[in-house]
């Protein structure tokens, strides 16, 4: 080390009491103790012949580190569903992870088994109420271009994750020719090319986001070529997209009609009577897809669902029964999720189940006209009604909509929240955006 640097290393390691004490040629304001360690270095590092490293401060005027891509790979679910956007709906592909554990309340021995119905009673109110809030790992939606391949990538690499058939649908628009757009829509008018063709541009416009152009140019196609599969399935793709299940299963039936026993096209059939709610044929198609692994093990599932919809108990513990050992993914969860589902069919033909929850609505709906004639009570002893009447009667009316919420759940002949998940990340094919009517927002 240099002279100046001992001396500089001298008066560092002096305490403040012991300047005033320090030789008169020694003697100095304190200097900046990182100023001085900074000139020090530098210093050293000249007369090393090393290169100067920027200083701290060039990283706040540099760029930002990148964000680091999620793991998705240990996702227990990757589901893809409708969601309003302005006066119509976009498709999302969300993944979704565990929940964090429970942590066990009491001494260990002494706390009471859980009541699984209750507590998927409190969950399905919470979310009624809007105060659950679950926020997915990661979410494309088809409003950027992207999207296509980003749902195709993240079903590839959550390999351990549960997959919806939606999002194998959405997948497969990844390959759309974008670019040859122009070529495809010249060629489509030469002899004998408009079935493949029209085909190629009405993928292409799929994946730019023009569905309702999508849709007549994959009509126009399968009027061209009526014997192509390929047409009237991806016509059938774009029609259940677009709500129109109906017309989605008439594509599916033609394209199975060409080439029978395809596995795709059993899928997406079997989707569509779900949708139309043909849960008898449905299952049929189910039925010969249902498996132990990947899309199989998610089309047993979805045939449990057909079960128990038709009130058939017995037939969905059985599947039931053979899902719990699929794999990959956490189907033991799922499978006890369905025989929750399938225990309150039984319940709810049973009329246990619609006991409890009209008294438990009851209650509420007494409970807040309990609130309203306290509030009107407080209100009417202080005064507020002309004090202060547009703040003294909104209470009223939040109570007012509170109250009609319970009554119509006490006299509605289907049960309030019959359907919904137990957990994070599981899903529960009946509660789906796929089943509920369309919603709009502005």
């Amino acid at each position: 080390m240099s002279e100046f640097g001992t001396k500089l290393d001298d008066l560092l390691r002096r305490k403040p009491e012991e300047w005033e004490r320090a030789p008169a040629g020694d003697r100095e304001e304190p200097p900046e103790k990182d100023l001085l360690k900074r000139k020090l270095e530098e210093l050293e590092r000249k007369a090393a012949g090393e290169r100067e490293e920027p200083a701290e401060e060039d990283f706040f005027f540099g760029e930002e580190p990148a964000a680091e891509a999620p793991d998705v790979s240990q996702a227990r679910s990757v589901l893809t569903e409708l969601r309003p956007a302005g006066v119509g709906e976009l498709l999302v592909t969300e993944v979704w992870l565990a929940p964090e554990p429970r942590e066990k309340e009491g001494k260990a021995g002494e706390g009471e088994p859980r009541d699984r119905l209750r507590d998927w009673e409190t969950r399905q109110e919470l979310r009624e109420l809007g105060l659950l809030r679950e926020k997915p790992l990661v979410s494309h939606d088809a409003r950027f271009d992207a999207y296509w391949r980003q749902a195709k990538e993240t079903k590839e690499a959550a390999v351990n994750a549960i997959v919806d058939p939606y999002t194998e649908l959405a997948a497969a628009f990844a390959d759309a020719d974008v670019a040859g757009m122009g070529q495809h829509q010249r060629a489509a008018k030469e002899y004998g090319k408009a079935g493949d063709e029209l085909l190629q541009l009405g993928r292409a416009y799929v994946a730019i986001g023009r569905q309702k152009g999508a849709r007549s140019v994959l009509e126009a196609a399968a009027k061209a070529e009526p014997l192509h599969p390929e047409v009237w399935y991806n016509l059938g793709v774009i029609r259940l997209f677009g709500r129109a299940s109906a017309g989605a299963r008439k594509a599916f039936e033609a394209a199975l009609h060409q080439t029978p026993g395809d596995f795709r096209l059993q899928l997406a059939l079997a989707v569509a009577c779900y949708h139309v709610k043909d849960y008898t044929a449905a299952a049929e198609h189910f039925r010969r897809l249902a498996g132990g692994s990947g899309l199989r093990a998610t089309a047993r599932s979805m045939l449990v669902c057909c079960h128990r919809m038709a009130g058939n108990s017995d037939d969905a513990r059985i599947e039931l029964g053979f899902l719990k050992d699929a794999k990959p993914g956490d189907w033991a969860a799922m499978v006890q999720q369905c025989a929750d589902c399938v225990e309150r069919g039984d319940q709810k033909q049973t009329g246990r189940l619609r006991v409890r929850r009209r008294a438990s609505r009851m209650w509420k709906a007494l409970a807040a006209v309990a609130a309203g004639g306290v509030w009107l009570a407080y209100a009417a002893a202080r005064d507020l009604f002309e004090k202060q009447g547009q703040w003294a009667t909104l209470p009223f009316f939040v109570l007012a909509l509170l109250l009609a919420r319970m009554l119509r759940g006490m006299s509605g002949g289907e049960l309030p929240g019959e359907f919904g998940n137990a957990e994070q990340g599981l899903p529960c094919w009946q509660s789906t955006s796929w089943m509920r009517p369309r919603k709009t927002e502005f």
